[in-house]
């Protein structure tokens, strides 16, 4: 249970960091729409490159949005932790909790991953052909989500086996 106690520690870190950069990242969204200039930080995609600065916003606006999908994917597995901290395999909540997690992190993956080809290859005018670090990072993260849906389902599995051991005994 040290890895159990270990993964619910560096959620909580993870999640707190997240939350913290999700904030930062409205506060100068927030600025930026009111049209205050800030040079604090430096934007992933240049409004030059777009054809409006609309667009900017948008893209702006859909990647907090999928990081917040994330953070909320990540809230999930941390409850499932929080769970398995206790020894309760057999809890619905775990289970659920691993299933929608697992959903969670696909869906935000791939949705981050489409952004940023569409963002690359309208207005950036690149193709990238191959593998990079961002698109390995999404297949590991697609990974991840995956595996959490398949231990719930195999949880679910061990589940009803038990209680079908439990009605024999």
């Amino acid at each position: 249970m040290n890895l159990a106690r270990s993964l619910y520690s560096i959620l909580n870190v993870i999640i707190f960091l997240l939350l913290i950069g999700l904030s930062l990242g409205i506060l100068f969204f927030v600025m930026m729409l009111f049209g205050v200039k800030q040079d604090v930080i430096g934007l992933k995609y240049d409004a030059l490159i777009f054809k409006t600065e609309r667009v900017l916003y948008v893209f702006t606006f859909l990647e907090v949005l999928i990081y917040a999908v994330f953070v909320a994917a990540l809230w999930k597995l941390r409850k499932a932790t929080k769970l398995l901290l206790k020894n309760d395999f057999y809890n619905s909540e775990l289970i659920g909790g691993m299933f929608n997690s697992g959903k969670l992190t696909v869906l935000s993956s791939v949705a981050l991953w489409c952004i940023d080809v569409i963002g690359n290859l309208f207005y950036k005018r690149q193709i990238l052909v191959g593998l990079n670090e961002k698109t390995l990072v999404y297949l590991l993260l697609i990974a991840i989500g995956l595996f959490l849906m398949l231990m719930s389902t195999v949880l679910t599995d061990t589940n009803a086996i038990k209680q079908e051991n439990d009605l024999t005994i």
